[in-house]
């Protein structure tokens, strides 16, 4: 319950406005580098990450802060429900004949990236090196929702050709993989044409997605499914 002195009190205003949730951090920490709120819907966390390496790169700031959040609200869930986007057992089953749309979670994560030439300190603790990266819109499709396979191909490439990667030299994929009948069988369509064309026998391809077993954390999701990546690397397992 919120009263009307609440409603429009500073605390209000600053609290519901995206700008201001970057800035605060800013300001608390003493920042004064590029600082923004992306929202890019389910993408938002690594098109920051994407930005925020470009901004390393330009020399614009000398250590980037990268974050995603998501907390849920009860309108947002019936918006998805009735859109019939989640799962009517509150289960992801990612890759699965089983699949009946997602689960909502909420989470916040942070990393802190700086150029490889400036590591170097004992402070530094480095837990995976970001080659490359690459953002792209789906532009026309089936729907406003729709994935559009051709598109994802385009970036899966895009992200290798800017990384200096070879398809064959990946052998790990943190996919989207949200647990949906439309999305799933588009975004393994496009891994395949991309990472799975001229590829021998044995050399495997695993793909994973976290949101199994935390759900879809919408904003913050991009943040999550790039730590189950780090681990992986840091723990190759």
């Amino acid at each position: 319950f919120v009263t009307h002195d609440e409603a429009n009190s500073v605390y209000s205003g600053t609290g519901k406005t995206m700008s201001i949730a970057a800035g605060r951090i800013s300001y608390t920490l003493g920042l004064q580098g590029p600082s923004m709120a992306i929202d890019t819907a389910c993408s938002s966390s690594l098109t920051a990450l994407h930005y925020a390496r470009r901004s390393l790169q330009l020399h614009e700031c000398d250590i980037a802060i990268v974050a995603g959040v998501n907390i849920l609200w009860p309108q947002g869930s019936v918006y998805c429900a009735v859109a019939g986007m989640t799962s009517a057992d509150g289960k992801c089953h990612t890759f699965d004949e089983s699949a009946n749309g997602y689960t909502r979670g909420e989470g916040c994560g942070a990393v802190v990236l700086k150029r490889l030439s400036d590591v170097g300190s004992d402070d530094d603790s480095v837990y995976a090196v970001l080659r490359g990266s690459a953002v792209l819109q789906d532009g026309k499709s089936a729907s406003l929702t729709a994935p559009n396979g051709l598109a994802q191909e385009d970036l899966l490439r895009a992200a290798l050709l800017d990384g200096g990667v070879s398809a064959a030299d990946v052998s790990y994929i943190e996919a989207h993989g949200t647990g949906t009948v439309l999305g799933d069988p588009v975004e393994s369509a496009a891994l395949a044409s991309v990472y799975g064309q001229n590829r021998s026998p044995d050399n495997a391809l695993y793909v994973s997605s976290v949101k199994a077993n935390i759900g879809h954390l919408e904003a913050a999701a991009g943040m999550a499914g790039l730590f189950l990546a780090i681990f992986a690397l840091h723990f190759k397992k």
